[in-house]
């Protein structure tokens, strides 16, 4: 791959030297002809800017779902009890997705809330953590109490209704009653 970069950069080179040359040519050969000049400006111009691009240091780097988890901050999803006192948690290293609800045989759940106290009111498949772009986003599968998502930046509480919400570390999650912290 570098080398067809590099073979790129030679070849840009070579028509921005070219454009010029021509430019140049017809500038002292035929001065009064600016109807040519314009067009060879105009590649030259474009030829440069293409090499500027390739010599522009890019992140190429394919990354892994657990270097995304590093960007985005947040590491572990933590079942809040009385008092905030955390529960159980569940590491989100290495992961893009978690469905959240409570285990059945028809269905797999990756976050369990079978034993919590308000389970009588959370949905087999309540909803579902994704992520994507650097951040975690949360989405309701069509529960019956839906989803709530207390934000910390504001400490409003808002209604994760007909698409997925963006998730901050720090941001609570209330599935019916229970309480889901993003860390």
């Amino acid at each position: 791959m570098r080398s067809v970069k590099k073979i790129k950069i030679v070849l840009d080179i070579t028509v921005l030297i070219c454009s010029v040359l021509f430019n140049l040519c017809f500038f002292y050969v035929i001065h009064k002809s600016m109807w040519i000049q314009i067009p060879i400006g105009v590649v030259s111009i474009l030829a440069l800017a293409d090499i500027l691009v390739l010599l522009t240091p890019h992140d190429t780097k394919v990354r892994n779902a657990g270097e995304y988890k590093k960007m985005s901050g947040a590491c572990q999803l933590v079942l809040l009890g009385e008092e905030e006192r955390p529960l159980k948690s569940w590491d989100l290293a290495g992961k893009t997705a978690l469905i959240i609800g409570k285990k059945n045989e028809e269905e797999e759940i990756d976050v369990d809330l079978e034993d919590c106290e308000y389970s009588t009111f959370i949905d087999p498949q309540h909803a579902v953590l994704n992520f994507c772009l650097d951040s975690w986003y949360v989405e309701d599968l069509g529960s019956q109490n839906g989803v709530k998502i207390k934000k910390v930046e504001d400490g409003g509480c808002y209604q994760v209704t007909n698409r997925p919400c963006r998730l901050s570390p720090g941001d609570i999650i209330f599935i019916a009653n229970t309480r889901l912290l993003l860390t």
